[in-house]
């Protein structure tokens, strides 16, 4: 089986030939192995994309290249830290409540409706995406969403403990724009001119900690669950399956989340207690993407421990998983411990 024909085989219910391969590469040393070429600052747009394309089965479109480190002040005063792997922007700042209240007025006020300029935008997206395909050969594209959540766009926004205050303050505000948020995302997945290869999009919120939700399940159940199940609808009317993201420990809410429709659940941060055969019980048709952990054992474990934690993640999802890290292949993990984690995806058998 070729990657695309691997991983479209699983999102449609089957086992292929072996377990799919899902990451975010941004790792150096990895890169290097499989670019078969050292990388540098001046040859990364060609070596990260030859590496990712041998490397992994499937990905998202956040594949990213080295950058210069240093600090930028935007235009509004924030600034914007650039590592070589990673950047931090601040979070917005407002006033007070009152002047934050007015953006979110001001923000209820764009149309809901498609429109001309979206029209435009959108021509400039699948450019983007074909020449993204056109790098990546073999590797089966998971498209980012044309669409967010406001519920976590907000928050992340102006941080959780700022957010937390002004949902006190202003709450029927906030679900007015939650709810015009979710109006616009649902136009924007039933319209977007996708073209006919797409399969999947990759829905990325964020709404958990380490140890449980952000947000109070019964408001993440008002506000924002019936919200996703829209945009889920409306991708499934197309044909399109949805891959949801968020960090954390998602198990208090994983019943509301999969009664939205969802495909596949990823990255699976099972140190913080995402339980792969306890989901897999549950939910026997999702597929799992993702489930090794990168905070503690691909960093620091030896390479046995991560081809054992490879095989008991294919046997307790009973073959329903693309391996991966818990997010990304970040650059602390030792090139020993990476490829031990794709080599036991690899050579498992069903």
């Amino acid at each position: 089986m070729t990657s695309k024909e691997r991983v479209w085989t699983l999102l449609q219910g089957e086992l292929p030939d072996r377990c799919p391969y899902f990451d975010l590469v941004r790792n150096d040393a990895v890169i290097t192995h499989f670019a078969g070429e050292a990388l540098t600052l001046e040859n990364a747009p060609e070596v990260v994309y030859r590496a990712v394309s041998r490397a992994v089965d499937a990905t998202r479109p956040a594949v990213r290249l080295p950058d210069r480190e240093g600090v930028e002040v935007l235009p509004d005063g924030r600034q914007m830290r650039r590592f070589r792997w990673t950047t931090w922007i601040d979070k917005v700042r407002f006033a007070d409540t009152e002047a934050f209240a007015a953006w979110l007025r001001q923000a209820l006020e764009a149309p809901v409706e498609w429109s001309a300029a979206d029209e435009r935008n959108a021509q400039d997206t699948l450019r983007t995406y074909a020449d993204l395909e056109a790098r990546l050969d073999d590797v089966f594209l998971v498209w980012g969403s044309v669409c967010g959540d406001p519920l976590t766009g907000v928050c992340h926004t102006v941080g959780l403990e700022q957010f937390s205050y002004y949902l006190a303050d202003c709450p029927d505000l906030i679900a007015a724009y939650i709810e015009h948020g979710f109006a616009r995302a649902e136009t924007l997945a039933r319209h977007f001119p996708f073209p006919a290869h797409v399969r999947a999009v990759f829905l990325g919120s964020d709404i958990a900690l380490n140890t449980g939700p952000m947000f109070r399940p019964a408001y993440l159940r008002q506000h924002y669950f019936p919200g996703i199940h829209r945009i889920v609808e409306a991708y499934h009317a197309r044909g399109i399956k949805v891959l949801y993201h968020s960090d954390g420990n998602l198990m208090p809410i994983l019943d509301d989340l999969a009664a939205c429709g969802i495909d596949a659940l990823n990255p699976i941060e099972v140190i913080c207690g995402m339980d792969i055969r306890e989901i897999h019980r549950r939910y026997p048709r999702l597929v799992l993407v993702g489930g090794i952990d990168v905070s503690q054992l691909l960093p620091f474990g030896t390479p046995q421990q991560v081809r054992d934690a490879v095989v008991r993640a294919i046997e307790d999802a009973e073959g329903r998983i693309m391996v991966g890290s818990s997010t990304e292949l970040q650059y602390t993990v030792p090139l020993a411990n990476a490829l031990a984690m794709i080599e036991a995806a690899h050579a498992y058998r069903y």
